[in-house]
């Protein structure tokens, strides 16, 4: 129980009867497939236990999918931070390249030509991940033409990364199409799961008006845990 420090009332804050976490929606439901086996004689029209355990067992494993799919962004996106670091060292040493080779007060009119642009007071490569995926045959047709021959940004370099990139981008964006579909799929069988709890509950006050909340509790929901 807390205070309104308007009014200063007692305020009962109110705990709801069903989970809201993914992982306690499918412990929930856990409970309530077995239990439900248990008495044949409460039946819904509208779903039966064995589709509510089918809809319970292909939540945990929906989840599970998403959740070890969406693990394996985290990897790609670390490579990616880490080849977007390299290449904006790359983009350092052809800056200086065309400052020595060009003069400082010409150097930037060359930089178009190797995608670098202009953003406040900076001249980088495009943040946009796509973008910069755009730059790379900029950066290998200037490097060629105005004989930037760096030991390690050479124009093999830009190609080797260009491959690179773009392998990384095509994998990010499976991924997150795969999870996506992940989700969309969980998130429809999580209402099912939800709904049937609710028919549930209902059923459960009708049939014990005096101890529904003991009974609650023998199929699962337990308020204090969520």
């Amino acid at each position: 129980m807390v205070t309104d420090p308007v009014t200063d009332v007692k305020i009962v804050k109110q705990t709801s009867n069903l989970p809201t976490k993914d992982a306690d929606v499918g412990n929930t439901g856990k409970q309530t497939v077995n239990k439900w086996k248990d008495f044949p004689e409460f039946t819904l029209l509208w779903i039966t236990q064995a589709e509510h355990e089918a809809n319970v067992t292909n939540f945990a494993d929906t989840l599970g999918e998403r959740n070890s799919t969406g693990g394996g962004r985290k990897e790609i996106t670390q490579k990616l931070s880490d080849l977007d670091t390299d290449l904006d060292n790359g983009i350092t040493s052809i800056k200086n390249f065309l400052v020595y080779k060009y003069k400082k007060s010409n150097a930037p009119s060359y930089y178009p030509q190797f995608g670098i642009e202009r953003v406040g007071k900076n001249f980088i490569l495009p943040r946009d991940r796509n973008k910069r995926l755009e730059t790379f045959p900029l950066i290998i047709a200037a490097t060629a033409t105005h004989g930037y021959t760096d030991e390690k940004y050479n124009e093999a370099y830009w190609l080797a990364a260009k491959d690179y990139y773009t392998a990384l981008m095509e994998q990010a964006s499976a991924v997150d199409g795969t999870v996506s579909t992940k989700v969309g799929t969980k998130n429809e069988l999580r209402k099912t799961i939800v709904k049937t709890h609710n028919a549930l509950i209902k059923l459960l006050q009708a049939n014990y008006p005096d101890t529904y909340r003991a009974v609650m509790r023998e199929w699962g929901f337990q308020k204090e845990k969520y």
